[in-house]
């Protein structure tokens, strides 16, 4: 049943449609009207207005499916336009009403025609159709696109693709395309395609050019199976971000290429969630292996191993016939980027070793990970053939990994002598989770190392060692994780989700202001929009980082009492003492009578933080752990012996050292790196795609209407829409349109100066007067108007001769009326100055006479 519209979303979503639409939805509405109506699932409803109430208050409406007539407030209507031919918009822009309903109409209609590209202007939407679409990609469809402006065919993202490799090869100028939302929404895949459109276009021109092509791609299914996993939202969901680059020589020939990585969700490799999976890689080994390698690697290929299943016991089912498939293109990818039979296998031994080790304890799988345990005096039991084969694997004796992981030297007080003590169960887990941990992130880093080794490897002599930002530009495709809302929120979604505010601070900053601040300074007339701020919530962030590196370091060294609850408090009680940031932090409420009758976390387990996509709850429990990514000494000493040449390469010699420092903050490199990444994309000249999730089922054909109109609200298209309308999209500094048109007016207008030139074109075509506009510097006009000058120019049309004269005319008349003006300015002037001073004159004149008279 439909209901109000302030249902539909959170608290933020509803300020946003209030303020953006209240003046529309406030319109008098007149019986007769089509509108859309508040509904659950698809978010509006089509309806006709049957009667309206006296003075506007209420409004009758019918809805066009069931015929129920329902009362409503203006506030929640949205106008409609009915188009018969059912046409849908290519560019949300060009709609008739501009509403969020219309535009969410517009996306489903599209996506139910397989269309699931649309444009915002310049900013290209793209919803995931979860499914294959026919003759939609492929080198004929990149030929289609190459040179063509963007809007001249069918939004794409070969064409946000396009629109960046020529204006980097124009302008000489670095290039970002900022891929972003939801986990699910089709990033990845669109980053790949994207790829493949550079790839093609600058990719044929040398052999040289052809090998790093081939690179780029063949790096795409490495990070997959390392990097990616299945979760409840995305079977294909990757679990780092990443920042790629391809660099282009000044003729716009390919030359290098770079991968730089954030964040791998290290924890995945240990504990992942009901009907999730940890990483590709290793139901793929596990698949694509033949019987006998498996064999040589102690690995059964039906069996449940505990780092593969989640508490249930059970693998996830159905991915099988993939995961054979992507081991074979992971093998043929590594050997692509350099590695021979013994460097794959050697890395397959690795993730086999990592496997063996979450087996080693005996009946792990009866105890809860992570509870609480008073287990100080039982010994750990071990698995002794996984022990062996876990050693094997690694390149470790497996004596020595038994002890170092089920025993801790303690230091005898006032002696230089240490003594070994078992470690409890508690404990010894935490040592294996962060041994295994601490391998594969440290594979991973090497392999993308690896990666960009293979392209520097590429480099004409003598440029091997020379940083490519230097000295060539280049196209950056962001791939990042999307903001996440799970059952279980830790500090990898807190770090995710600050990287997503700043991204939405950054798009709010660098577009929507910037495109507010640009109207204003030009001179045109704007009325400026209130805009989204995530300031707060990045400084309430980093002040959780601040106290998160004091305790973690405290933790490593052993002083106070520094633990995952007493850090919580002291989060929830700094931020209650600030008046800003009390209202976006706040202390998790009791679900319960009492402690122990609380059915959900405790106060001091966790916390909560107000989005911009609205309230995520964190549970604050293994923070102090987590944010450490020092290796306990005994374990990296493991990794340094071993006999393996690529485990022992993974070693860190300087963590080793008892006297090494035992602390290092994995939030202070992440916020590095954040600042790093924003540093860089202030250098490049931005493209954007949003992707959004249909549904929650991941199914085709299904368009959830309530689901995607709040990933629309939360990206910013609402706002992105209603400037671009209201605004104009296209703007042209007037030397370059000068230019480029020059051969579309006859050789007499080249004396006018480049404004009154850029107005005799625009009169000449008859672009509507409304739909163009001139700046101090710059040529503005409305979505399509800048395609259809430049269909005239590729044309050769002409205007015709009698309006060509009545132009002339037209600035001959206003060169008369200008002189005019400036003889009468001159005349004016100087008696306007010689009033001025008489009026001074008279001034002085009576203060000195009233002080005259006082004396």
């Amino acid at each position: 049943r439909p209901f109000p519209a302030q249902g539909i979303l959170g608290q933020r979503g509803r300020g946003v449609f209030l303020s953006l639409w209240r003046g529309q939805a406030m319109a008098r509405f007149n019986t007769g009207d089509r509108i859309y109506f508040p509904c659950p699932d698809d978010a509006f409803a089509p309806a006709t207005v049957v009667a309206v109430d006296r003075g506007g208050q209420g409004v009758d409406v019918q809805l066009d499916g069931t015929g129920e007539v329902l009362h409503a407030s203006p506030d929640e209507l949205r106008q409609r336009f009915m188009r018969e031919d059912g046409a849908t918009s290519q560019d949300n822009t060009s709609l008739v009403y501009m509403n969020d309903a219309t535009i969410l109409d517009n996306l489903k209609a599209r996506h139910t025609k397989g269309e699931i590209y649309t444009y915002t202007a310049s900013v290209l939407l793209a919803v995931n159709p979860y499914k294959d679409i026919q003759g939609l990609y492929g080198d004929g469809q990149c030929r289609r696109y190459r040179g063509k402006h963007i809007g001249a065919l069918p939004p794409h993202p070969y064409a946000i693709a396009d629109t960046a490799y020529r204006t980097l090869v124009r302008e000489q100028r670095n290039q970002g395309l900022l891929i972003s939302g939801e986990s699910g929404a089709g990033k990845t895949e669109t980053a790949k395609i994207v790829m493949q459109f550079l790839a093609f276009a600058s990719g044929a021109t040398s052999g040289h050019a052809d090998s790093i092509q081939a690179r780029v791609v063949g790096a795409q299914p490495i990070l997959e199976s390392l990097g990616n996993a299945v979760t409840m939202r995305n079977s294909n969901s990757s679990r780092f971000g990443k920042y790629n680059r391809v660099f282009f020589d000044q003729s716009g020939a390919l030359v290098d290429a770079g991968i730089t990585t954030y964040l791998l969700e290290s924890s995945r490799v240990v504990t992942h969630g009901e009907r999730e999976r940890t990483y590709h890689c290793f139901y793929e080994m596990l698949r694509g292996l033949d019987d006998a390698r498996l064999e040589d690697f102690g690995l059964e290929r039906g069996r449940s191993y505990r780092l593969l299943t989640s508490s249930a016991g059970e693998p996830l089912p159905g991915f099988e016939r993939r995961d054979a498939v992507n081991f074979a293109r992971l093998c043929d990818a590594l050997k692509r980027i350099g590695l021979d039979e013994v460097g794959v296998d050697n890395m397959l031994r690795v993730l086999a070793g990592l496997i063996h080790l979450g087996e080693i304890e005996k009946d792990a799988g009866k105890r809860k990970i992570g509870k609480e345990e008073d287990d100080d005096g039982e010994l750990v039991q071990v698995d002794d053939a996984a022990i062996e084969q876990a050693a094997k694997m690694l390149g470790m004796d497996p004596g020595e990994l038994c002890a170092r992981l089920t025993r801790k030297k303690v230091a005898v007080p006032g002696r230089s002598s240490y003594h070994e003590v078992p470690r409890s169960i508690a404990h010894f887990r935490h040592a294996l989770q962060s041994f295994i941990k601490a391998i594969y992130k440290r594979l991973f880093d090497r392999t993308v190392k690896r990666i960009n080794d293979c392209f520097r490897d590429l480099r004409p002599c003598g440029l091997e060692s020379v940083n490519a930002e230097e000295i060539w530009n280049h196209i950056g495709i962001l791939d990042i994780y999307g903001f996440e809302n799970l059952q279980r929120n830790s500090f990898e979604q807190l770090c995710i989700n600050l990287a997503n505010e700043r991204l939405q601070q950054y798009f709010v900053e660098n577009v929507l202001c910037a495109e507010q601040e640009l109207y204003r300074r030009e001179g045109l007339p704007w009325t400026g929009l209130a805009l989204p701020n995530a300031q707060p919530v990045c400084n309430a962030i980093s002040q959780v980082f601040k106290t998160l590196d004091e305790y973690s370091q405290n933790l490593s060294r052993g002083v106070g009492n520094a633990s995952d609850k007493s850090f919580c408090q002291k989060v929830v009680d700094e931020s209650l003492k600030d008046p800003v940031r009390k209202d976006v932090l706040k202390q998790l409420k009791m679900t319960g009578g009492g402690r122990k009758s609380c059915a959900g976390p405790m106060l001091n387990d966790g916390f909560i933080i107000r989005h911009y996509a609205g309230h995520v709850l964190y549970n604050t429990e293994g923070w102090l752990d987590k944010n450490n990514d020092r290796l306990l000494v005994e374990c990296e000493t493991l990794i340094c012996e071993s006999t393996n040449p690529l485990v022992k390469s993974l070693g860190e010699e300087d963590s080793q050292s008892a006297k090494g420092p035992l602390f290092r903050s994995i939030s202070k490199k992440y916020t590095k790196d954040l600042e790093s990444l924003l540093d860089t994309l202030s250098t490049c000249n931005l493209h954007y795609i949003r992707c959004f999730k249909p549904n929650g089922e991941q199914k085709a054909d299904l368009f959830q209407g309530a689901m995607v109109l709040d990933q629309i609200v939360q990206c910013g298209t609402i706002e992105l829409v209603k400037i671009m309308h209201d605004g104009y999209p296209n703007r042209c500094p007037f030397e370059e349109i000068t230019t480029r048109f020059h051969d579309l007016l006859p050789e007499r207008f080249q004396r006018y100066g480049m404004r009154t030139f850029i107005e005799a074109l625009m009169l000449a075509y008859e672009v509507p007067r409304e739909e163009w506009a001139l700046g101090m510097s710059r040529l503005f006009l409305k979505a399509g108007q800048l395609r259809a000058l430049e269909g005239m120019r590729a044309e050769g049309a002409a205007p015709p001769a009698e309006k060509l004269a009545e132009i002339v005319r037209g600035i001959i008349r206003k060169k008369w009326l200008r002189a005019g003006h400036a003889v009468r300015l001159c005349n004016y002037v100087p008696k306007f100055v010689a009033q001025i001073y008489e009026r001074r004159a008279s001034k002085s004149l009576a203060q000195a006479a009233a002080l005259a008279s006082r004396l």
